[in-house]
């Protein structure tokens, strides 16, 4: 799951190749279709070899086409486990928590009883 292309997307895609090297997709959810085609020209640029795949979200709703994303995925692998990675930013100050990840929590807080499915977060930490 990324949100864009930042430095805490590259840990999470190492981290992402190294449990499924062979497995392993971005997904990007379309909320605002000018930041979408500007995330896909930037994907493209930069050259990554992991393939992204943007879910349609016509109510700007991420955690509907992302849920139902995992759902065709599952059933494409039958007993698998899909696991989502998600670049998590920590924050210099714990206050600042609050601001930051709320939507990492929407989606982990969905995921968590779900059947087949594991939401592993890669920590990001911001300076100063």
């Amino acid at each position: 799951m990324v949100s864009g292309i930042h430095k805490g997307v590259l840990p999470a895609l190492q981290y992402a190749s190294s449990i499924a090297p062979d497995n392993v997709t971005a997904v990007y959810v379309n909320l605002d279709s000018e930041a979408t085609e500007k995330m896909r020209n930037r994907w493209r640029e930069w050259g990554c070899q992991v393939p992204l795949v943007v879910l349609e979200s016509p109510y700007r709703s991420l955690l509907t086409p992302l849920l139902n994303y995992i759902d065709e995925i599952s059933g494409r692998y039958g007993d698998d486990v899909v696991t989502v990675v998600l670049p998590e930013f920590v924050p210099a100050h714990w206050w600042e928590h609050l601001l930051h990840n709320q939507t990492g929590l929407i989606i982990k807080t969905a995921l968590m009883f779900r059947k087949g499915s594991v939401v592993t977060s890669v920590p990001y930490r911001l300076e100063r």
